[in-house]
């Protein structure tokens, strides 16, 4: 491996004849990492009638269960119908045209659409709670009563323009009690999934890492090493370290500072813990089909971050530590092509409060450069690839008292609350007039003062705006004092998570793994964000998630047709 692997993952083991291994188990289908991809793929390849042994580094759920259970669909799911929304496949074609470009085939992405009400319908046969509540106004993440919402850019100018508005991120239900928070919710998607693939036959192996891959002469993938903890006792201690550093981890708000405290006791224990790995043992598991590489992202790994998107760096990591790019090398050390390994989604959410929105961002020179009542990735990633990672929120007297009654009573969630509060209270920078604001962030008065009075005069109905935004999603900011409140991607105050979307080239109809001229290897498949796919350019809440049941099903059928 080259000196930038930044991986325990080896070579493959090339063998002339399967019967060379001492298999100690074997299926169909081999699925590596069991997330939303991997649960699907799973399922579905036990509905074709196919044998799956799933194996998972950790517990199994990954980010998808530490996420806030969002999946991102649409076309007149059931939830929608029952809210009133229409949508349709060619709408949501239409929008998400804008947030995916060219990363996939249009045919692709049309087929993504076309499956997405029916992949909400199968999720419900499974056991799937989704309800209709909708929440219509423009938020990060609903207050907990609500279960549909705009997870996306729909309601701005510039997009309605090319699609009707719809509301398609679907909330997987929860208590409301439980549900005020925005993380760690997933298990409403995930948990009914695997209960239903267990009860199809899935066997699943836990606190077992994949490390090799087995290919026969002709480069064909037949199976895989596993690394597994043969004495229970070693395992338990194992599994109470990992479960008390997640205890700690979930303690606070991931978006709020204080955050950094805790995780930094929780990888002091998780690296105990992974000082137990030393006592495993190789296991060997064939693959009559094929085998699923879906073991997530890699922006736990820093170094591996830091080689192909440096500039997110800076951001603090989205998931779970099992998102270390392993399923991504496992693919390279077969001969699979990587792309868009530079691409990351970036969360600088500032709405709620919708106040903050409507308030003015400039970058270091003092210039806007966006709308800012877009989603928060849209903003993170022009934050970082555009503006070096620096920003800044102007507002004024009038704006900050209407931010805080924008986030009274119940009408945010505890952290949003807590952050606007935080960054309003202690993370600001005031001062009388705007060329003194300007002068205490560091950026050109001038500048500062002629951008301020642009953004006054299309609050005021003067002009139109350059970047599309609506003048009721306009405050026009004069009554001193004025406020600056850093948002760049460094901000200590407000924190911006982040997590990886490149990932292994895949043949788009089935899902497997592309080498470097284009030629597919055989019995190896990609699923989310192990692959490219529909999240891969941009993000929005719950795209990633979609994206990995429809890749996993996806394979699962491929794998089940006669000689794949």
């Amino acid at each position: 491996m080259d000196k930038n692997w930044h991986s325990s993952i080896e070579a493959c083991e090339v063998v002339n004849d399967s019967a060379d291994i001492p298999w100690d188990d074997r299926a169909d289908v081999i699925v590596i990492g069991l997330g939303a991809a991997g649960v699907s793929c799973s399922l579905q390849a036990l509905e074709l009638g196919q044998s799956v042994i799933a194996i998972d580094r950790f517990d199994g759920g990954g980010a998808t269960v530490a996420s806030g259970g969002v999946i991102y669909a649409g076309g007149g799911t059931a939830p929608q119908l029952d809210a009133g929304i229409e949508d349709t496949p060619e709408n949501m074609f239409n929008y998400l045209k804008m947030e995916v470009g060219d990363i996939i085939k249009d045919s692709t992405l049309m087929d993504f659409c076309e499956q997405s009400a029916p992949t909400i319908s199968w999720m419900q046969s499974h056991g799937v709670d989704f309800r209709s509540d909708y929440w219509p106004n423009k938020t990060s993440y609903p207050a907990p009563e609500y279960f549909l919402y705009h997870s996306d850019n729909s309601l701005i100018e510039s997009y309605k323009a090319k699609a009707k508005p719809a509301a398609r991120g679907h909330r997987g239900y929860v208590p409301i009690e439980k549900g005020r928070k925005a993380q760690n919710l997933g298990g409403a998607l995930f948990d009914p999934l695997l209960h239903s693939a267990i009860e199809l036959g899935l066997k699943l192996k836990t606190y077992s890492e994949a490390r090799q891959l087995v290919t026969d002469d002709s480069g064909k993938i037949i199976g895989v090493k596993i690394l597994t903890f043969p004495d229970p006792a070693i395992q338990q201690e194992y599994q109470a370290m990992r479960k008390k550093a997640q205890r700690l981890m979930t303690i606070y708000p991931s978006v709020l500072p204080g955050f950094s405290y805790f995780m930094r006791k929780a990888l002091k224990i998780l690296a105990q813990a992974a000082a137990l790995e030393t006592q495993r043992s190789a296991h060997y598991i064939r693959a009559n089909k094929g085998v699923l590489l879906s073991a997530g992202g890699f922006v736990f790994n820093r170094k591996m971050l830091k080689e192909h998107a440096p500039k997110y760096r800076r951001c603090f990591p989205l998931g779970t530590d099992g998102d270390d790019g392993a399923g991504i090398r496992l693919g390279q050390s077969a001969g699979g092509a990587v792309g868009n390994m530079d691409r990351a989604t970036a969360w600088r959410f500032i709405n709620p409060p919708l106040s903050f929105a409507r308030g003015m961002i400039v970058n270091g020179q003092g210039q806007r450069f966006i709308n800012e009542m877009v989603y928060g990735a849209t903003l993170g990633v022009e934050l970082a690839e555009n503006q070096q990672g620096k920003a800044w929120l102007i507002l004024d007297k009038e704006m900050v008292k209407r931010s805080m009654k924008d986030v009274s009573g119940k009408k945010a969630l505890a952290f949003q609350k807590a952050l606007a509060k935080l960054n309003v209270y202690f993370g600001s920078t005031k001062a009388t007039t705007i060329e003194k604001l300007a002068e205490k962030i560091g950026i050109d008065g001038n500048a500062l003062r002629n951008t301020l009075a642009t953004y006054n005069a299309v609050g005021k109905g003067e002009i139109s705006d350059d970047f599309g935004k609506g003048v009721d999603d306009i405050a026009t900011l004069q009554s001193s004092p004025y406020y600056a409140i850093d948002i760049g991607l460094q901000a200590k105050l407000f924190p911006c998570p982040a997590l990886t979307l490149g990932g292994l080239r895949v043949e788009e109809t089935t899902g497997q793994v592309l080498t470097g001229d284009g030629q597919t290897l055989a019995g190896l498949y990609a699923a989310g964000r192990n692959a490219i796919g529909v999240a891969s350019w941009n993000y929005v809440s719950g795209l990633s998630i979609a994206d990995g049941i429809y890749s996993g099903r996806r394979a699962a059928r491929a794998m089940a047709r006669p000689n794949p």
